[in-house]
């Protein structure tokens, strides 16, 4: 079910500027200054914040930007990070297009994309976050040990991207097609509010990291 648009966002979202991240464009170099140095980490597609939080509290000594086109969506995000008390999370309200044009190059230290929409049709494809230009154009901004790691639920959509992996020139450090049945790939991971529930379904989770 789709997350109605809620009201009065814009007031609502008044509480939490001390997250946002209003012109991420005028941040580009200086990520720096707002994480204090710490290693950055970039989710794009934040949905409600399960994920991003629980690893903003799992890991104090990074700093997190979450990415996220749908404001009714990321308020949810908003506020799981403030209930957690956590200060090394930053939201940019947004779509996310060239992250070249927010990010200097290699400015960040890792890329993640969890269950991002499969654009089914044919000639959407340039559209989906993993195809070949997009791949080449994260890793502009990652550091030279930097990764991507991408999952889903979605098979024709992670064999896909698979076969973009690899047209991009890219490497695959890590593969699973079944994240849940695995017990290493499993031990650390964070479900997605999604993942929790389409994993119910019987739907099996891949999951791949990309390097250089």
């Amino acid at each position: 079910m789709r997350q109605r648009k809620l009201k009065n966002l814009d007031a609502k979202y008044e509480a939490y500027a001390d997250l946002l991240i209003d012109d991420p464009a005028a941040m580009r170099g200086r990520w720096g200054e707002r994480s204090g140095g710490a290693p950055l980490f970039i989710e794009i597609g934040c949905g409600k914040g399960k994920f991003i939080s629980e690893l903003a509290a799992r890991e104090p000594q990074h700093f997190f930007v979450a990415v996220e086109g749908n404001k009714s969506v990321m308020l949810r995000a908003m506020e799981k990070v403030r209930r957690l008390g956590l200060k090394n999370v930053a939201f940019v309200p947004e779509l996310a297009g060239d992250l070249s044009e927010w990010f200097g190059n290699a400015e960040a230290d890792g890329i993640y994309l969890n269950f991002s929409d499969p654009l089914p049709k044919n000639y959407w494809y340039k559209r989906r976050l993993t195809y070949r230009d997009r791949l080449k154009s994260y890793f502009r901004v990652l550091k030279s040990e930097g990764t991507v790691t991408f999952k889903t639920d979605n098979t024709d959509l992670f064999n896909w991207s698979v076969l973009e992996i690899i047209a991009a020139d890219l490497k695959i450090l890590d593969i699973t097609r079944d994240l849940h049945a695995d017990p290493e790939a499993a031990a650390n991971n964070i479900e997605t509010e999604y993942e929790a529930k389409y994993s119910g379904f019987g739907e099996t989770i891949k999951r791949v990291v990309i390097g250089r």
